[in-house]
């Protein structure tokens, strides 16, 4: 009976893990490190993505066979401010990407990807 009781509750944990809590009535603030990529999981389905400078940071939904466009992909070309208006079916979230050559205090909500720059093919 405790495993039975230990699996539900392992079970209802796990769909709200991952995905990252953005408040609307907020500027989101993410820390990003220049020439790198992230991956930001939402927990919501992105209709609308706007940024305000696609030289600092570019943000692309990633979609899926069953295009619920739950995931961001996000890539910091240059130090700098860039605002992020993500808009979905019920409320409108605002980011703040900051972009800059030292990497500092980010949340737990993006993951590196990590890719190396120079891929050489002999």
């Amino acid at each position: 009976m405790k495993k039975l009781i230990l699996a539900l509750f392992i079970l209802m944990i796990i769909p709200q893990m991952g995905y990252c809590a953005l408040l609307d009535r907020e500027v989101n603030i993410l820390n990003l490190k220049e020439n790198n990529m992230y991956v930001l999981d939402l927990d919501v389905s992105v209709k609308n993505i706007q940024v305000s400078n696609k030289n600092i940071v570019n943000v692309m939904p990633i979609t899926s066979i069953s295009n619920e466009k739950n995931q961001l992909f996000i890539e910091a070309n240059q130090s700098g401010v860039c605002d992020v208006i993500l808009t979905t079916d019920l409320k409108s979230y605002q980011l703040r990407l900051i972009s800059g050559p030292n990497f500092q205090d980010t949340r737990n909500d993006l993951t590196l990807i990590d890719i190396p720059s120079d891929i050489e093919i002999k």
